[in-house]
């Protein structure tokens, strides 16, 4: 029998980031955390210190508030490709990005939180200035609206109570989802960063959604043509879709 004892703030750590999953929030307060899990405020806060150090948890400077951070999204992100569907994304991403030599991502949902899973850079300078692990914001860009319109209705209806809203900014919302659903793709032009451009498509690999999208600099993209990179990625997202189809679970 193991008798290697355990460490227990470890434990208490998981527990801790374990929380996000359980209670579907994107954000806790530090007496939200310290109730859930049983421990003094003091003990709570040490842990959340620690876990900000390396990046796992993030503070709201204006709410206060401890949400996910990039570093355990982007361990998160890793697991959530499986290595085989990794190996056949990955070529077909650098396929794309050679072709139109623009920067490709493939974003995906964790939890409520998109984030970059990962990406292929253009060979051009200028570009995409991010890095995989970034968070996808969900109400907007192509990446994030696309990924949520693919989400199974009660999900998407959840996240979009959870984005917040009065009621006509939630219906523009709708609307837009629908008629990505319906065009099969979706166009945007500096909604995340300015003077930055997207096109997104749905991606379904072994029941877990995905978006594949290619962004960079609007003049850049405009020039190439949105309906033609529309087409590339719809084309990338069948030969992902097929190919995944015939891998084993």
């Amino acid at each position: 029998m193991e008798t290697t004892p355990l460490v227990h703030s470890v434990l208490h750590a998981t527990r801790l980031l374990e929380l996000y999953a359980a209670q579907r929030k994107e954000s806790l307060s530090l007496t939200e955390i310290s109730q859930a899990l049983g421990l003094h405020k003091t003990t709570v806060y040490r842990l959340l210190r620690t876990l900000q150090y390396a990046g796992w948890i993030e503070q709201s400077a204006k709410s206060s508030r401890y949400r996910l951070g990039t570093g355990i999204l982007l361990v998160a992100s890793a697991v959530s490709v499986h290595n085989t569907t990794r190996e056949i994304l990955s070529e077909e991403m650098h396929r794309l990005a050679n072709q139109f030599n623009e920067t490709v991502v493939l974003s995906v949902l964790l939890g409520h939180t998109g984030i970059c899973a990962d990406m292929a850079k253009s060979r051009h300078t200028l570009g995409l200035a991010r890095e995989r692990g970034y968070i996808v914001p969900l109400d907007q860009g192509a990446s994030g609206k696309t990924l949520l319109a693919a989400q199974p209705p009660e999900l998407r209806d959840s996240i979009i109570q959870e984005i917040g809203g009065d009621r006509t900014q939630q219906r523009l919302l709708k609307n837009q989802l629908l008629h990505i659903l319906q065009t099969g793709y979706c166009i945007s032009e500096g909604e995340v960063d300015p003077g930055i451009a997207a096109v997104a498509v749905p991606l379904v690999m072994k029941d877990r959604i995905y978006a594949l999208s290619i962004s960079g600099p609007l003049e850049r993209l405009k020039a190439l043509g949105y309906t033609q990179l529309a087409d590339g990625l719809l084309l990338a997202a069948q030969r992902l879709e097929q190919k995944s189809a015939l891998l084993s679970d």
